[in-house]
């Protein structure tokens, strides 16, 4: 109420915001997180590793537990994959019981955390990246997790959940693949599609590096937050929310 300007960086923030807060967050706007896209070379994914990828935090609300679950229905199926999740967190312990009570060790493998240049290297030789979030008990979830930006700026395809701004960036069947949260049978569907269509890995491909060019580049966004900060008064308050 008392902010010269409120920013959040999703239209699902947005909404939560104004739904929770009523005429107090009339004046919220929408700026989405940006890359700086010189960084980020776009390489098609022809030819990748049969390869899934998970990126995050071993924390309940990446949900890592559903993605081994979706493993063991894929290897089930009789598919020939490899998962490697980097990472760590206080669930790493109860994610390797998980892959070990599902027989999947041969499937899934857990890299700890790694340095940046290996995060990238994993990024461009992986057929997708799978981002399978959940809104845990306790409320906790992720806003729009900048991995997917990193991962749909150089060409590799998505696969995440229709929870929070998520759907705002992965559009199903345009830019990336959705399933349904805690459901690992519609994320294996998912993984499965990709896995198995190459024609489909590249359209996603190039239509997400087009969404992230149009509407997540940082020297588009970064002059529009510009733009808000207000130049007459100098202990105006601006408020940003970043979750």
């Amino acid at each position: 109420r008392d902010a010269a300007a409120v920013v959040t960086v999703s239209s699902y923030n947005r909404a939560h915001l104004r739904d929770r807060f009523g005429e107090d967050a009339s004046r919220v706007q929408r700026i989405y997180n940006g890359l700086d896209l010189e960084q980020f070379a776009y390489c098609p994914p022809v030819k990748r590793e049969r390869l899934i990828l998970g990126i995050g935090r071993l924390v309940e609300k990446k949900g890592f537990a559903d993605l081994i679950s979706a493993c063991a229905v894929l290897d089930g199926r009789g598919r020939e994959f490899l998962c490697e999740i980097i990472g760590d967190g206080v669930l790493r312990k109860d994610l390797a019981r998980r892959i070990s009570e599902l027989g999947v060790s041969h499937r899934v493998k857990l890299l700890g955390q790694q340095p940046r240049v290996e995060v990238r290297r994993h990024l461009s030789r992986a057929a997708m990246l799978a981002v399978p979030c959940i809104i845990s008990p306790d409320g906790n979830r992720d806003g729009l997790p900048t991995v997917l930006l990193e991962a749909m700026a150089v060409g590799t395809p998505c696969v995440s959940t229709n929870v929070t701004g998520i759907p705002e960036l992965v559009r199903d069947g345009e830019t990336g693949l959705l399933a349904a949260q805690h459901d690992p049978e519609s994320l294996a569907d998912q993984l499965d599609r990709l896995l198995e269509d190459e024609r489909l890995r590249l359209r996603l491909a190039r239509n997400a590096r087009r969404l992230v060019e149009a509407e997540f580049d940082i020297h588009r966004n970064t002059p529009a937050l510009r733009q808000i900060f207000p130049t007459d008064r100098r202990d105006a308050k601006v408020a940003m929310d970043v979750g």
